[in-house]
């Protein structure tokens, strides 16, 4: 990795920072910046011949061949250094007054500003932020969006976690999930458990609309967000001159990416058949839910050939590594799904089952190159079985889907329960309150 000079060197804490120098860095980390964390560097990674690579199997497999941007690669390795502003300075206002950030946030998700008793000038920017729908948000494609995602069920929460493994091989991402010590080891499955609660909620039929569950659950995961940035600045271990902020701008704009672009394409490996537009209305839906979770939006695709272009961009913005952290997070995450102890009989052997499809979806979704850094399972033979037994079944689904309306509705409620079902079987109530709990 080519190490590089950045302006404002101070800003890097040499330990754990004061109460002020912890403001400072949150809130002023990203001002008079003219280069780009040192972990960044566009320009190079997008020429060298994995990224060359990268954009011909796009170009066969995704239909659309990206090049490189470098101003659209400047912008995104500068955004590295912010971010949730609006967010992050209600957080330090909250510690500023010794007040409970989850209890106000409870209360202003449930009630609105009113049941906050005389809240900050920060908290009520925050408030009118995620309380005023844009001019841009269109709301009968943010239906039509939810309802193309809903189509995935559980299929589709498979894919959003193992899409993101090759993603775990950029310290500015790896770093921070092992901080909040919940992706590793035996938290790894509870924690994805209620990632899939977070995406159940904000694609269920008007889920995102004001006060409701998808929309509350939005807004909490922003909180989290923010209280991990200012765990791990506090660490004193984290280097800001290397890795800019913790979940940063890039970092905000690529979930939902990986939700929405990647989910729609990549898919049609298995034999799903979705409509461009079906595609752009689930980017548009993830676009808003990103908006509520302070995302700036700036890099959100507006089009199918857009968001491969942009998904390309993010992903050559920073040095992929080799560290522990990226190595242990793919090997825990598969691990994840291994049969529980206490599983028995056709319950196990359905379980034996679904960790081998997720052995196999390795083939088709993570690069070769990661799956052996990481140790991974070889997903050969699990991966071809697995495409052998689904593609049939989606495509058969996915064509009667478009041609017969009510087909579609039944299909829709289908995977509505399935969901449902799906994460009761697993998760209890009280798994659904979390707090980071950071391992620095």
């Amino acid at each position: 990795m080519i190490a590089k000079n950045n302006d404002n060197s101070a800003h890097r804490p040499a330990e754990k920072p004061s109460k002020e120098q912890l403001s400072e860095l949150i809130m002023h980390l990203h001002e008079n910046r003219t280069a780009p964390p040192s972990c960044g560097n566009y320009s190079e990674v997008v020429q060298a011949k994995k990224a060359q690579l990268q954009a011909k199997m796009f170009g066969k497999f995704l239909g659309y061949t990206p090049k490189p941007r470098p101003e659209i690669g400047r912008r995104l390795e500068m955004a590295m250094w912010m971010g949730d502003p609006l967010g992050d300075a209600a957080l330090l206002k909250m510690a500023d007054r010794g007040e409970n950030p989850h209890a106000i946030i409870e209360a202003v998700i449930t009630k609105g500003i009113e049941a906050v008793e005389n809240p900050s000038d920060e908290l009520r920017q925050v408030w009118q932020q995620i309380s005023t729908v844009p001019d841009w948000v269109d709301w009968e494609r943010i239906e039509r969006g939810a309802r193309f995602y809903r189509r995935y069920g559980v299929q589709g929460f498979t894919f959003q976690g193992i899409g993101t493994l090759d993603s775990y091989r950029f310290d500015s991402i790896a770093l921070p999930l092992m901080s909040t010590g919940q992706y590793t080891d035996d938290t790894a499955f509870n924690r994805f458990l209620l990632t899939c609660n977070f995406w159940t909620e904000v694609s269920e039929p008007g889920g995102m609309r004001l006060f409701a569950p998808g929309w509350q659950v939005a807004v909490r995961v922003r909180l989290l967000h923010t209280l991990i940035r200012r765990s791990v600045i506090a660490s004193g271990k984290w280097d800001v001159e290397k890795l800019g902020m913790p979940i940063n701008q890039v970092g905000l704009h690529g979930a939902p990416l990986v939700s929405s672009i990647m989910l729609g394409q990549y898919l049609k490996l298995l034999g799903f058949r979705p409509k461009d537009q079906e595609i752009a209305d689930v980017t548009h839906l993830w676009r808003y839910i990103a908006y509520i979770m302070g995302c700036t939006t700036e890099f959100f695709p507006d089009s199918v050939d857009e968001g491969i272009q942009v998904l390309f961009d993010a992903f050559n913005a920073e040095y992929q590594t080799e560290s522990e952290e990226s190595i242990r997070l793919c090997q825990s995450y598969i691990a994840a799904f291994k049969p529980r102890s206490e599983s028995r009989g056709w319950k196990r052997l359905k379980d034996w089952w679904h960790y081998k499809s997720i052995v196999g979806q390795t083939l088709l979704f993570v690069t070769p190159e990661t799956v052996k850094l990481a140790g991974l399972p070889n997903p050969l033979f699990w991966g071809i079985l697995f495409l052998l037994l689904n593609y049939p079944r989606n495509l058969i689904q996915d064509t009667l889907r478009h041609r017969l309306a009510s087909y579609s509705d039944r299909l829709d409620r289908k995977k509505r329960d399935e969901r449902r079902s799906w994460l009761n079987a697993y998760l209890k109530s009280a798994d659904l309150i979390y707090r980071p709990k950071p391992k620095y």
